[in-house]
């Protein structure tokens, strides 16, 4: 090759390279500035999340005034444990007013004694954040319940019990069909199922015959139906607009997962649509927060994990989840053991498909009726309160033992206080409340959460 060809050749490629510079440049000037502050928004607040050390759950940040608390008081619990991320600050499990001084009288003091209103929630988020102005705030919202009187906070539409029955989930839309009988699963016959199990009609209904839409206080939702769709995101978009900053969806892939064990078919129809209207629901909150301006994360339970195609994957892609929750087993709870073997398998399986990315929450969930349904429950009423300190320190060594193995972001949450403890618990806090409270006398595990979470953080931390 000759020199000159040599020099064309570098001509021209030089003037590629000033073409593409000018081209950058220009394209660059042309995006708006707001994509590349919401790059930077997002960037940040996800490595705000996964740096959390210290997770209670302190449900709620409101209910002081019936523990014979203040505002100053919950502060003071946050400040001394450190607390980077508060799991399930308010939970939307019945209907949430506005303000309590909208209700009858009656009903007006129950909800001012547990500040059970939107407006109660942010202006607790008001005074937490102005001391802890970097703490992350989570409210949780549900995807198994419906009440009767249901109404879209952000519209203000209130829904007829007709329409509200309309959104109840029915097995009949898909012809599904009762394993046991062949028949087909009749709406009536699964709202009795998930109604029994989650206390939604009178306890004395002992059959699908018994039971009666008109007269239930509550329904299993169908997730892909666009109303209830519509409905559910009003209380995820309400609590943004609280000053939320984290959005915890409790089963939320359930009805995929129901499903899935139902037909054995992963691609099943009823199986496909309800896990793509879950993997809807993700992405419309994190699209309203960033229209506020707001990063928010989204949660959920881990279940997704197990709708598997034939060679034992998961059959459809990862939700855009920030946060994952698990719970620790009721005989892991009950025996004061953690099983290895489950938990490697579980972390493994969580690298494997979502990356290191993602935080991951361990915590003893609440029962749903009796205690010894669930964790908390036999936490609360199985384990004396040296037993139950004993366990936390256990399980805190254990999941930051898991932490460093894996190299994931594991964090035990403290039961700081909240949690329902069973409709038959018998050790109440202070005497009176089936809620847990580590500072009641009955327990007593205040102490040993300090400690162990001032362990995380040292004095670097305040």
């Amino acid at each position: 090759m000759s020199n000159t060809d040599k020099n064309k050749i570098l001509i021209t490629v030089g003037v590629m390279i000033l073409l593409i510079s000018i081209f950058l440049i220009s394209w660059k000037s042309h995006v708006p500035t707001s994509r590349f502050k919401t790059y930077e928004m997002i960037k940040e607040s996800k490595e705000k999340l996964l740096s959390t050390k210290v997770v209670c759950w302190y449900q709620s940040i409101t209910d002081y005034k019936a523990f014979n608390r203040t505002i100053d008081d919950v502060i003071s619990h946050l400040k001394e444990t450190n607390t980077d991320f508060i799991f399930r600050a308010f939970w939307k499990y019945k209907v949430i007013p506005e303000t309590c001084s909208e209700l009858p009288l009656k009903q007006r003091r129950t909800c001012e004694i547990a500040g059970y209103s939107y407006e109660n929630f942010k202006k607790s988020i008001n005074e937490i954040k102005k001391e802890l102005p970097s703490i992350i705030v989570s409210a949780g919202i549900p995807t198994e319940r419906i009440d009767i009187n249901e109404y879209n906070p952000i519209t203000g539409k209130k829904y007829t019990k007709e329409e509200i029955w309309k959104m109840a989930l029915d097995p009949a839309k898909w012809s599904l069909t009762n394993p046991r009988t062949g028949k087909p699963l009749t709406k009536e016959e699964f709202q009795f199922n998930r109604g029994k199990l989650l206390g939604f009609f009178p306890s004395d209904w002992s059959s699908p015959s018994d039971y009666k839409w008109q007269q239930a206080y509550a329904y299993y939702p169908d997730i892909t139906n666009p109303e209830f769709q519509k409905l559910q995101l009003s209380w995820a978009k309400k609590m943004i607009d609280s000053g939320a900053d984290a959005i915890w969806i409790d089963m939320l892939f359930a009805q995929a997962r129901m499903f899935y064990k139902l037909t054995k078919d992963p691609y099943h129809p009823a199986v496909k649509e309800a896990y793509e209207a879950a993997l809807k629901q993700i992405d419309e909150i994190h699209k309203y927060a960033k229209e506020k301006g707001k990063y928010v994360y989204v949660g959920g339970w881990t279940n997704f994990l197990e709708i598997k195609d034939s060679r034992g994957n998961p059959a459809y892609p990862m939700p855009d989840f920030d946060f994952v929750v698990n719970m620790i087993w009721e005989e892991e709870v009950k025996n004061k053991n953690l099983s290895k073997e489950r938990w490697n398998i579980f972390f493994a399986k969580i690298k494997k498909y979502l990356g290191n990315d993602t935080l991951i929450l361990i915590f003893m969930d609440e029962a749903s009726v009796r205690w010894q349904d669930q964790p908390l429950g036999i936490f609360s009423q199985y384990l004396d309160k040296t037993e139950q300190a004993r366990f936390l320190e256990i399980a805190d060594r254990f999941f930051s033992e898991k932490r460093k193995e894996f190299k994931l972001p594991i964090v035990f949450v403290y039961p700081l206080h909240g949690g329902w403890m069973g409709t038959n618990a018998k050790v109440l806090s202070f005497g009176k409340f089936k809620v847990y409270d580590s500072l009641a006398p009955e327990f007593e595990i205040y102490e040993t959460i300090k400690n162990l979470a001032q362990n995380k953080y040292g004095d670097e931390h305040e």
